[in-house]
């Protein structure tokens, strides 16, 4: 994980796109091993770099003959291609600079092929060209900021009422944006593949922002991101939970369910793509922790998950115990926020009962589950602990600006949960493994059922198809949802967030599934949701964590103050002085 910075100067003479103190600071956060800057013509270029790949931390920015190169990310799926020793970033840049075509092609072909989370600003000083983007799900923030005289474009912004931008937004991840830096006004886009009508709209609000127009180019098109072809439904969950004459327990019809020979087949081929996932994700990073950067090698732990004991993060679990070290522990990160009464202020209770919340409850139970899974591993359950005083001294100093810009409840809620989690003063992880996707993916949110429900008493077909609907809008809003937040707020403590549900080829195989291969709601709500990933938690031995129901972090750490609505306004996150315009 690293944080990128390039600030451009409208004035060819003055590279005074210059980072203030504060914003440094956060920038060192996400990348606390190595930092440089760069100044050419009126591009100035910094990188703070978190040690994650490769046999040491790689400098930032890199330069090789005309190219420039800031890199924030993680490829994967290289196989052969890239020697296990050297750094993603030195890779990229001796691939970029093997592309010579005048028109692009080359470059485009090669960001076709990359498979990751990531983000790159790229500089051509012949050219006085400047090339950005953020990958096509958006899984790693990159800000874009118009001031009176300057273009930012950075990991993580710091609002100063001095220095206020005209306009701040998180960049779209359409695909690979090009500047030359002598005309700020006219900017070209590479979609990652055809623009509808919610892109349309994203790409029209950032030349309203930036005050630019930009033209649209061909699509990269990456294969995975097109193949839309559709699994021949081999078995119908809703047929099969309807075929049994005696109503089954849960257990009983799990069971029942995974003795279907399809159901058996398509678990197999769920289970592979997500070891491979996990495997990667897992396996990527140094050889120290955090706290052990000038050693070797150490023993503590460097794989932590942010632990609510529900299905999502159970199975991460399971997972990476297969792939860490058996000498390491593995930390279960819960946090719970200091309940509050109906007039919203701590409740009067004895210390220990104070953070008795429903995820902490859940995050004990599904610990047993895991202890007797994986008898060998050290499970370290880290229990952070908010005071509503702590949490507003923290929302309202720092956190606030990692959330920047966005200002709604939920962003506030999800935000402050995820910074006390990752912040956990004992934990000793680089990487931070999130269960995010899984819901979008496998059918989780009550939206999904609502549409079922709606659909009434149509036919089969046309209730599936409502559900499809609902599971593919959430599928294309996932890019412009959370995923840039949580990796501002999670990269603040030094650690790279990693979703192991959000990858490439798992991601295009669950979706090719229908709908009624994913998720059946004629079955109850903690059984029927997210049916074949529970029917999978189910096949790797848990009992317990796959019979919980859906429970949304803000409400499950108790964060969240029901009177408000999540898409209001936060007062925290107001900056008056911020305007789209």
């Amino acid at each position: 994980m690293c944080g990128i910075y390039c600030g451009i100067s409208r004035n060819n003479d003055d590279a005074s796109c210059h980072m203030h103190s504060a914003l440094e600071t956060l920038l060192h956060n996400r990348g606390p091993d190595l930092k440089d800057k760069l100044i050419v013509d009126n591009v100035l270029l910094a990188g703070n770099v978190l040690w994650q790949q490769g046999a040491a931390p790689q400098k930032q920015p890199l330069v090789k003959a005309d190219l420039v190169l800031l890199f924030n990310g993680d490829l994967y799926n290289l196989n052969e291609k890239k020697p296990a020793a050297q750094a993603d970033s030195a890779w990229l840049l001796e691939q970029l600079i093997n592309c010579k075509s005048s028109d692009d092609a080359q470059l485009l072909a090669l960001l076709q092929q990359l498979e990751g989370p990531y983000c790159l600003i790229l500089y051509n000083r012949r050219d006085q060209v400047l090339y950005f983007g953020r990958d096509a799900l958006g899984r790693n923030s990159l800000i874009v900021e118009r001031h009176t005289h300057c273009l930012k474009l950075m990991s993580t912004s710091c609002h100063v009422e001095q220095q206020a931008p005209a306009a701040s937004m998180e960049l779209p991840p359409l695909g690979l944006y090009k500047l030359h830096v002598a005309e700020l006004d006219k900017c070209t886009l590479y979609p990652w593949q055809q623009l509808n009508k919610d892109t349309e709209q994203q790409l029209a609000m950032l030349d309203a922002a930036m005050h630019w127009s930009t033209s649209l180019e061909r699509p990269i098109a990456p294969a995975w991101l097109l193949d839309t072809t559709q699994t021949v439904a081999s078995y119908d969950l809703y047929e099969l939970a309807a075929a049994n004459t005696v109503q089954l327990e849960p257990e009983a019809l799990y069971t029942h369910l995974l003795d279907h020979a399809p159901v058996q087949q398509t678990i197999r081929q769920l289970d592979e793509l997500l070891q491979q996932s996990v495997a990667a994700r897992v396996l990527h990073t140094a050889p120290v922790c955090r706290r052990c950067a000038t050693a070797g090698s150490c023993a503590h732990a460097k794989i932590s998950i942010l632990f609510s004991g529900g299905i999502d993060c159970s199975i991460l679990a399971l997972l990476a115990d297969k792939y860490v070290p058996q000498t390491e522990p593995i930390e279960l990160i819960n946090v719970a926020f200091e309940r509050l009464t109906a007039t919203a202020a701590p409740l009067a209770q004895q210390p220990e009962s104070k953070w008795n919340v429903p995820d902490r409850q859940t995050s004990l139970q599904t610990l047993d589950e895991l202890q007797r899974l994986c008898p060998q591993r050290n499970w370290q359950l880290l229990q952070v602990n908010v005071s509503r005083r702590k949490l507003q001294q923290q929302l309202s100093t720092h956190i606030r600006q990692l959330i920047y810009p966005l200002q709604t409840v939920l962003d506030e809620c999800l935000g402050c949960a995820f910074w006390f989690a990752a912040a956990a003063p004992q934990s000793t992880a680089r990487v931070a493994l999130l269960g995010s996707g899984a819901d979008e993916l496998f059918g989780g949110y009550t939206r999904h059922r609502n549409a079922w429900r709606r659909a009434g008493s149509a036919c089969p077909a046309v209730r599936q198809l409502a559900v499809r609907q609902e599971l593919d809008m959430d599928w294309q809003r996932i890019p412009a949802r959370n995923l840039a937040r949580d990796d501002r707020i999670i990269a603040d403590s030094g650690k790279t967030a990693r979703a192991p549900f959000i990858e490439e080829h798992l991601a295009s195989f669950v979706r090719s599934l229908a709908p009624q291969q994913r998720c059946c709601y004629s079955l109850p709500e903690g059984v029927g949701d997210k049916l074949l990933l529970r029917l999978y938690g189910h096949s790797l031995g848990l009992r317990e964590a796959v019979l919980l129901k859906k429970r949304a972090i803000q409400f499950g750490s108790r964060i969240a103050d029901k009177r408000q609505q999540a898409a209001q306004q936060s007062d925290y996150l107001r900056f008056e002085s911020l305007q789209l315009n």
